[in-house]
């Protein structure tokens, strides 16, 4: 096991002073720490599914972080990360569950709940196979980032929905044992 103190005290992306490195030494440094905060929310969610919101904490860091890296390399000037915030759609909370923030904007905003509806549809009950109804779906949709889009909102529900109810499970099962 290890200490989520240690997970908890990582620096925020933004004091992560990179200005005296190359962009290609930065990204490298950007890259490992998201990394980092990737495995950190790995092991919160397999060891510690109680502490989810430091688990979404760690991966939204991770988001910015690679963020950072990929304008490093490219020259794209950041931006600061309260207005990409702002600029993401997100997939709604759902029955406790956080919301999810996707790397769409808001003109996926609209593809993007078409995927919650169409898996809440089929999580009420639908007579469809699960990979029929993500296939065929998807079609309504433009090739390449509004399909993915689409993926994204029905997937991303599909994953609340699991996280939810694994959870439901592990919490009888533990009043159970007491």
């Amino acid at each position: 096991m290890f200490d989520l103190s240690l997970l908890i005290g990582l620096p925020k992306p933004n004091s992560i002073d990179t200005s005296v490195l190359t962009p290609e030494d930065a990204a490298i440094k950007l890259r490992q720490a998201a990394t980092l905060r990737l495995n950190g929310a790995q092991s919160i969610l397999l060891h510690f599914p109680q502490d989810v919101e430091l688990a979404v904490e760690l991966l939204d860091d991770a988001a910015v972080l690679y963020d950072r890296a990929f304008r490093n390399l490219t020259g794209i000037p950041a931006q600061s990360v309260h207005q990409q915030i702002h600029e993401y759609v997100s997939v709604p909370s759902v029955e406790g569950a956080p919301a999810i923030q996707t790397p769409w904007g808001d003109e996926f905003a609209p593809v993007i709940k078409e995927g919650v509806r169409c898996a809440e549809t089929w999580l009420e009950g639908s007579s469809l196979p699960l990979w029929w109804a993500l296939s065929q779906n998807r079609k309504r949709h433009r090739p390449g980032d509004y399909q993915e889009a689409f993926e994204a909102g029905f997937l991303l529900r599909l994953q609340q929905t699991l996280i939810i109810r694994r959870e439901a499970v592990t919490s009888q099962s533990t009043s159970f044992d007491a």
